[in-house]
């Protein structure tokens, strides 16, 4: 069953709410936040009315100082005395200053802050002030409020003119101090009643305000407690109904995992306990019902590493689709599932829907592929894959016990002359029966396989010597060497055998291999059909051999790699129409090496592939140089055997050119006359692909193999290179420029160009002109040269040379 069935039953048991008392709970809190919050506002404003009430009375007081003092400076004339009225009048005058500050059009908050700490009130109380004013500043009383206390300015300024005079004025006589007296004391009458009538409203106001809030405050507290509890009334209605529905939806659950036509069970999240399975599932489980509840899943898990990870997927993601596992079944069965899991709600709890699709069918196909890609076809021995696979548990085996193991590179000798006279049947049938002889000459714990044509290897694992590893190399050797039975005919071959063993030959797999096959070569340099351990000191060829690998490896990513062209003349015009990318190594070691003396180390290292690709991308980055200066010169590829069986060959070509901005007519794809003759569908079919890319494709080195233009019938070639022997042998055998001048006639006739390749002399390139070749290539007219040179012979365009004019390009 798929994760995608499974989703579709999910919803059943999960789309239930829960129980919701949680929420009621939440609610009766934020009502009780509620109501904290308005007392404590209340208990603010009050507390700010207090601090206004407090103001008033320090200002009251500050009044009746200011005259008292002031009084009695004006009879005694005392400096005490007026210093005592100034700071009373302080007080009076950082009210009046803050009531002007506050009743602004937009009030002054620092100003009035500053006059309030004048007049006696603490830094803090002015916050609640503001607040007060803000809430209260526009209502009449409070309005009252401000006009009583303006009137009291006139008073207030009378009072500070008077003792303003007194400060100037010398002591003056008892009379006139007397009159003086009398003044103060009448602005003190006028100030009472405005001091009585403010404090009188402040106290309405006080008393008002608290009844109001305490009114507010029931009414909030009663709508809020309404509200809860109808709220709470309809939570505990939906929870009852939902617990209901929930119910019924646990039962609807039930029936459709009975009625699903695959097992099904609920298995609780927690601990994976079972709580409910149906049919199917204690058939597959091989239980009764009452027997496999309460049992955890993980009973019937087969493989612990399975079970494992399982739960671990499910602890990460809380579900899983086609998981696959391997159960134990209670009767005997231990199939293998898929298993998809969900998670649902059920009895109270979270849980896990799980579907199981039995894949014992697909698991033995599985496993007969996996014995197939894993096995020789022909002998039934394992292949390479298998036999890496099995080296790397040996390796990892024999480090942890310190043991030895070695393995045993076996070669069969005169091979293909048995493929080459008796025919493939014979040499498969051989094969075969060597196979057999060296799976009776090991024992059973040791591993035979088979890496490819004659090439056998086989792993003794454990031994206790080289004594023991000798034996089992004589008995291969004498057991091999018997001739074998081929129809009405013997077939007869050797082997020779290479020895590398662990941990002395090398404590990687790689080393071990490369040890074990260069100890083969060893032995067939000393005369095949024997055996030879690896040696160090008798393998100094193969240690050059193994240091060329690695500098060739080396050499494409330290960009040691280069190009040079060998132009290509127009044999009646003189001008370059073409030139062959020649890849070149500068090899730090050796200097300059050209692709025989690297390629074959290149190919076997698996390098090849890469250096092909980066031939093509170079040399198209330099056509397109060449375009974009002026001067479209096709540039020839030399494409080998290998890549051709490449399917991905035309690929790789359509996105370089696409790269490097090439038009396909460009780029010319050369191909060797052997190649063509050996290749098979795989190649057509890589041809017909270039084909319709649009680039050119020539037959490089024709007249070196069959000489049969045939072989080009039906097949996208354009243009035929002549082969260096035919070239050099024309000016001397009369035979060898008839074939040419065949060649040039049938080419022409099927629409083909000519190119003769390596003209190294006058004489030659005379007689190709002759011969009707229409291009030609050779040190004659230019030793291979970097792109630039190129670029700048063909924006010359001098005439390299022609039959008339016998010049050439220095």
């Amino acid at each position: 069953m798929s994760g995608g069935d499974l989703a579709a039953i999910t919803p059943i048991g999960s789309a239930m709410p829960r129980s919701r008392p949680i929420a009621i709970v939440w609610l009766f809190v934020a009502i009780v936040i509620c109501l904290l919050g308005l007392t404590v506002y209340s208990a603010r404003l009050l507390s700010s009315g207090q601090a206004f009430i407090s103001g008033e009375a320090m200002w009251a007081k500050a009044e009746r100082d200011a005259v008292f003092y002031l009084a009695r400076y004006a009879r005694l004339h005392a400096d005490e005395d007026y210093q005592a009225y100034r700071r009373a009048m302080l007080v009076v005058e950082g009210d009046r200053a803050a009531r002007v500050a506050l009743t602004r059009p937009h009030p002054d908050v620092e100003a009035f802050r500053r006059g309030m700490v004048a007049g006696g009130l603490r830094n803090e109380d002015v916050p609640g002030l503001l607040d007060l004013y803000a809430l209260l500043g526009r209502t009449p009383p409070m309005r009252y409020l401000m006009t009583v206390w303006a009137r009291s300015d006139a008073a207030v300024d009378e009072l500070g003119a008077i003792g303003a005079h007194l400060r100037e004025a010398p002591a003056i006589e008892a009379d006139a101090a007397d009159q003086v007296v009398r003044r103060i004391h009448r602005i003190h009458r006028d100030l009472v009643p405005l001091e009585s009538d403010f404090a009188q409203t402040l106290d309405d106001m006080e008393r008002t305000a608290q009844a109001f809030l305490a009114i507010g405050i029931g009414i909030v507290t009663g709508v809020l407690l309404i509200t809860g509890i109808t709220v709470s009334r309809r939570f505990l209605t939906q929870n009852a109904r939902l617990q209901e529905a929930l119910a019924e939806s646990e039962a609807q659950l039930r029936r459709v995992i009975e009625a699903a036509p695959m097992p099904l069970l609920i298995a609780r999240e927690s601990d994976q306990r079972l709580l409910y399975l149906n049919v199917k599932a204690l058939e597959q489980l091989g239980v009764g019902f009452q027997a496999a509840l309460e049992r955890p899943l993980s009973d019937f898990h087969a493989d612990p590493a399975i079970r494992a990870a399982l739960g671990e997927q499910l602890a990460r993601q809380g579900s899983v689709d086609d998981f696959e596992v391997h159960l134990r079944a209670e009767n005997g069965r231990d199939p293998w599932v898929l298993l998809s899991a969900r998670r649902v709600h059920y009895a109270g709890t979270e849980c896990l829907l799980i579907a199981l699709a039995n894949i014992d069918d697909r698991k033995r196909v599985q496993e007969d592929m996996r014995r197939r890609a894993l096995h020789d076809p022909l002998t039934g021995l394992p292949n390479r894959a298998m036999f890496l696979e099995s080296l790397e548990r040996t390796l990892h085996k024999a480090r942890r016990r310190s043991a030895q193991f070695s393995l045993l590179f076996v070669d069969l000798d005169r091979f293909k002359e048995v493929n080459d006279t008796m025919g493939h049947a014979a040499g498969d049938t051989l094969l075969k029966a060597v196979a057999e002889r060296l799976v009776t000459a090991v024992r059973q714990s040791d591993l035979v396989a088979r890496l490819g044509g004659d090439e056998f290897v086989i792993l003794i694992e454990e031994h206790h010597g080289p004594e023991e590893v000798m034996i089992v190399a004589q008995k291969v050797l004498a057991m091999v060497e018997r001739p074998v039975p081929v129809d009405w005919r013997e077939a007869a071959v050797s082997a020779s055998i290479g020895i590398a063993s662990f941990p002395e030959d090398g404590d990687e797999i790689e080393t071990l291999l490369a040890n074990a096959d260069t100890a083969m070569y060893q032995s067939k340099e000393r005369g095949r059909n024997n055996f030879q351990f690896y040696s160090p000191e008798l393998n100094v060829l193969s240690h050059r051999r193994l240091q060329l690998e690695r500098r060739v490896r080396e050499a494409l990513e330290n960009d040691q790699l280069f190009i040079e062209y060998q132009p290509e003349v127009d044999l009646s015009t003189g001008r370059i129409v073409a030139a062959e990318a020649l890849l070149r190594w500068n090899d730090p070691a050796s200097g300059v090496s050209t692709p025989p003396e690297f390629m074959p180390v290149a190919e076997e290292t698996g390098i090849a592939p890469a250096i092909a690709q980066w031939v093509i991308d170079r040399a198209l980055a330099d056509a397109r140089a060449w375009a974009d200066a002026g001067a479209p010169i096709v540039v020839g590829v030399n494409v080998s055997a290998r890549q051709l069986q490449q399917t991905e060959l035309a690929e790789q070509v359509s996105r370089a050119l696409e790269a490097h901005r090439v038009e396909p007519r460009l780029l010319r794809l050369e191909i060797a006359e052997p190649v063509l003759m050996e290749g098979g569908d795989a190649t057509h079919r890589t041809l017909r692909a270039l084909e319709a890319l649009g680039v050119q494709m020539a037959i490089d080195n024709f007249g070196s193999g069959f000489s049969a233009l045939g072989l080009v019938r039906g097949l996208p070639f354009e243009v035929v290179k002549i082969d260096r022997t035919l070239v050099s042998s024309c000016p001397v055998r009369r035979e060898c420029a008839a074939i040419v001048r065949a060649t040039v006639s049938m080419a022409h006739a099927l629409g083909l160009r000519v190119v003769a390749q390596a003209v190294e002399s006058e004489e030659q390139g005379e007689l190709m002109a002759e011969l009707g070749c229409d291009a030609a290539q050779g040190y004659y007219f230019a030793e291979p040269m970097d792109a630039a040179i190129v670029l700048e012979i063909a924006r010359r365009g001098q005439v390299t040379f022609s039959p008339s004019h016998n010049e050439k390009v220095t």
